[in-house]
């Protein structure tokens, strides 16, 4: 019984634990004014209501979301009182059970606010909403979504009524309930957003129905000043106010002191929660990074010795220590979460993901089980067709998944690690992989003459313009990259110092930003303190940072700390040695087969030069053996009519001078030694 009972504490704790942490990465939480929706309760709260939704798509690591975030907090408390219309809700795309969800309203950059008429159903993918920093806009915009619905009959009759009052006033109370003491019409110019605004903000009030008028030139006549506002109570009474406010938060004050309302006459209404509460589907350190391995990667290019062990980084870490664990980190969401959220891949989006994969497979200093994850991946999508489904992607990843083939689940981050969850982690995490691959592309290959300085460049800005999820901020990464990336990169370390700037420009401008991390303020980088040689007084040093950056973001400068290991299956030394000697084999016959190609064009190449040698070109040759087909054609021709006339001369001869009969030899003698002196002759002509 008290182990039951410990259990049962140790459960509840779990759960408790994990709703914080739940919260805590969230950018809202239940005090704030709107319905927090994720995969358990998105369908079943918006498909088939009565009310509109207005839903924000955002993504808890995002910079623009999170600098947003304070004004959507205030959009939706000032529309509160809209609910019996319309709704205002958040659904996290950074939670990975929320992809599925974020992939069908294809959601490719945060934030999305997308709008959802009532009665909403499955294939509905809504309208999408203009995001600005003034809520009075947003509020109009919702506005006239909801008039335009409800003009074409896609409204609910839970709704207010938005549509302009066609009517005399005075027949008002014919089409309102009869549990209404007061109606208000609202006579103010077309498309009057004050006037609208005013309706949805008394729409909760049972006690009062409230109607918009469109003011025609009688009506400018009557009531002179614009907006006028008629209140009408049971008994027929009129009282017209002219020059009423013109603003929807004053006109909406007027009429509610005029009739005695307050907030404390609206029915109680209680938020939806999508806070999770199930303790095993939050759970943090899920094991599976790693491969215990590091045998070779990249060939032998990256110099990974065989049996060392994953934590083989023995230097002492740096102020400025850059960890793989944030890279397979920021990997891991690039291409489990943000490339797979898209519902189909294809065209210049597909093309820049295989041209991203190609250099994460060709510079990145990965583990070996990582580097083999990312060599599948790469084949694969390089190999099928011309476009790919996000969520068959999703199974592909997963299906790619072995005991030497991982794409590590998410480990605590480390040197990317936050004062809280929604500060730096992701963007930090990629940004440091955009510098590894730079540095290293340079490292690698920068001395060979095919090396182009601007691939890494461009793979980079490819996957930031078509899978980047924080839309300001792949907006601002493309415009820095127009002004001069093509331009000014032209050797090798050009692209290592051109994404140093560039990162040293995002850093200035969101210097005091809601996203900054109040505990890793931005600023250049690197400091004076991690750097003082890249300093000269207040400006920096290229040559000495350039040094610097190829120091840390180095294969060989990479701490392992906080990275998981897999255990894969022990190889014997024999299996090792074969493996060895079949791939120095198959470098061996592909050496061999380059030596003797070469050798053949070499041939070739030699006998083309000694006829150049003569002035002959290629166009040359070519008509020299035309002519020699033509004239071998010819002369054979000649000789096979000689030969032909030849034989039938011969035959005219021989049937002319032949034998006569015994009883003829006697009268033809004569003739006959004329044909064989004919013969004779003829055969003297012929030699």
């Amino acid at each position: 019984m008290k182990a039951y009972s410990a259990a049962v504490v140790l459960l509840l704790s779990l759960e408790f634990c994990s709703c914080f942490l739940f919260s805590a990465a969230s950018l809202y939480n239940s005090t704030d004014d709107v319905v927090i929706l994720d995969y358990s309760n998105f369908t079943s709260t918006i498909y088939g209501t009565e009310n509109a939704w207005v839903v924000e798509f955002y993504s808890s690591w995002c910079g623009h979301c999170i600098e947003f975030a304070p004004t959507w907090k205030l959009f939706a408390k000032d529309v509160k009182d809209w609910e019996h219309t319309v709704k205002v809700g958040v659904i996290d795309c950074a939670a990975d059970e929320n992809i599925p969800i974020c992939r069908s309203y294809e959601v490719m950059a945060y934030p999305t606010i997308i709008l959802f008429a009532a009665h909403t159903s499955k294939g509905d993918t809504g309208t999408e909403m203009r995001q600005s920093l003034i809520i009075e806009d947003m509020g109009k915009f919702v506005i006239d979504f909801l008039v335009e619905k409800q003009k074409a009959n896609n409204g609910s009759s839970s709704w207010v009524n938005l549509q302009p009052y066609q009517h005399a006033i005075s027949d008002i109370w014919t089409e309102v309930p009869k549990s209404v003491e007061h109606s208000v019409v609202i006579v103010a110019s077309a498309k009057s957003s004050a006037a609208w605004g005013t309706i949805l903000d008394l729409g909760g009030y049972s006690s009062v129905a409230v109607r918009f008028k469109e003011a025609k030139a009688e009506d400018t006549k009557e009531f002179g000043s614009l907006p006028s506002v008629v209140f009408i109570d049971r008994t027929g009474k009129e009282e017209v106010v002219n020059g009423a406010p013109n603003n929807r938060k004053e006109l909406t004050e007027f009429v509610m002191k005029k009739l005695g309302l307050n907030r404390g006459m609206l029915p109680y209404k209680t938020h939806l929660s999508g806070r999770k509460s199930d303790a095993t589907t939050r759970k943090e350190d899920i094991e599976g990074a790693g491969d215990g391995q590091p045998e070779e990667i990249n060939s032998d290019k990256l110099n990974y010795e065989d049996d060392l062990p994953d934590t083989a980084f023995a230097g002492v870490e740096r102020k400025d220590q850059v960890y793989m664990v944030d890279i397979e980190n920021a990997i891991s969401y690039a291409l489990g979460h943000e490339v797979v959220q898209h519902k189909v891949i294809r065209g210049e989006a597909l093309v820049s993901l295989q041209d991203f994969l190609e250099v994460l497979v060709t510079y990145l200093p990965a583990r070996p089980a990582v580097h083999l994850f990312l060599s599948k991946l790469y084949k694969y999508s390089s190999t099928h067709g011309d476009s790919l489904e996000g969520k068959h992607l999703a199974e592909v990843i997963k299906s790619l998944q072995g005991p030497d083939s991982v794409l590590p689940d998410h480990q605590p981050w480390v040197g990317c690690h936050g004062s809280e969850p929604k500060f730096r982690g992701y963007p930090c995490g990629l940004w440091i992989t955009f510098h590894v691959l730079t540095v290293n592309s340079v490292l690698q290959d920068g001395n060979s003459d095919v090396y182009n300085p601007k691939k890494t460049l461009r793979a980079i800005h490819g996957y930031v313009k078509h899978f980047f999820g924080c839309k300001h901020c792949s907006e601002h990464f493309q415009a820095m990259y127009a002004v001069d990336a093509e331009s000014s990169v032209n050797v090798a370390d050009d692209g290592i110092l051109w994404l140093w700037r560039g990162h040293n420009k995002v850093n200035e401008r969101l210097k005091g930003d809601a996203s900054e991390d109040p505990k890793h303020l931005k600023q250049q980088f690197p400091s004076k303190s991690t750097c003082p040689s890249c300093w000269n007084g207040n400006t920096m040093k290229e040559k000495e940072v350039l040094v610097y950056l190829k120091q840390i973001y180095a294969k060989g400068a990479l701490s392992f700390k906080g990275t998981q290991t897999i255990t894969t299956p022990v190889r014997n030394k024999q299996a090792k040695v074969k493996e060895a000697l079949d791939r120095h084999e198959k470098v061996k016959k592909v050496e061999t087969m380059t030596v003797n190609k070469k050798h053949s064009d070499f041939i070739q190449d030699q006998s083309l030069r000694s006829l150049n040698t003569w002035g002959f070109n290629t166009t040359d040759i070519s008509l020299c053996v035309f002519l020699y087909g033509i004239s071998t054609v010819i002369i054979m021709g000649v000789y096979c009519m000689v030969v032909i006339r030849r034989k039938i001369r011969r035959r005219r001869f021989l049937e002319a001078c032949k034998l006569p009969n015994t009883t003829e030899k006697r009268v033809n003698q004569g003739s006959s030694h004329e044909c064989i002196s004919s013969i004779d002759n003829h055969s003297k002509e012929e030699k």
